[in-house]
């Protein structure tokens, strides 16, 4: 006896459809994880740059670089309006750590969330040779980046 074959069983699509659902789970998740990782690698970048501005401009004014020492920035924003250079220095640091006018949506400006945990701190250090050292954590303190050099 021949039996034939009319279709398809109910069970057999239902299996076909939950292995491609997982099939579209598994994308989905990857693109969020490749999604968070570039993220995170925009602000490494973000924070490298920052970093090297400031070790620069310190390197740039090595006479006064003790003027530099406790920068402290955190959440909340306030210029110093300074006339000397180092002043003005960290008043750029300031407007570049708040990302004053970096991103502009529909005429609006848009800044990284802040947390209180997140800070910014230069620290010199004087005698035979001046150093500076860069502490910045962000992302609620969870991100940390230090960089220093010999000023002079």
């Amino acid at each position: 006896m021949v039996k034939s074959n009319r279709g398809i069983s109910i069970i057999e699509s239902m299996v076909c459809m939950v292995v491609i659902g997982i099939g579209f789970i598994a994308i989905m998740q990857l693109a969020a994880f490749s999604i968070n990782s570039m993220d995170r690698a925009t602000e490494k970048n973000k924070l490298n740059y920052l970093s090297e501005m400031v070790m620069e401009d310190m390197i740039g004014d090595p006479d006064n670089v003790t003027s530099y020492g406790g920068f402290i920035k955190t959440c909340s924003h306030s210029l110093n309006n300074g006339s000397n250079l180092y002043q003005k220095m960290q008043d750029k640091w300031r407007n570049r750590l708040e990302e004053k006018n970096q991103i502009r949506i529909n005429n609006k400006d848009k800044k990284m969330p802040c947390d209180n945990s997140d800070t910014k701190k230069i620290f010199v250090n004087s005698g035979t040779n001046t150093s500076g050292k860069v502490n910045f954590f962000t992302r609620k303190g969870k991100q940390k980046k230090y960089l220093g050099v010999v000023v002079k």
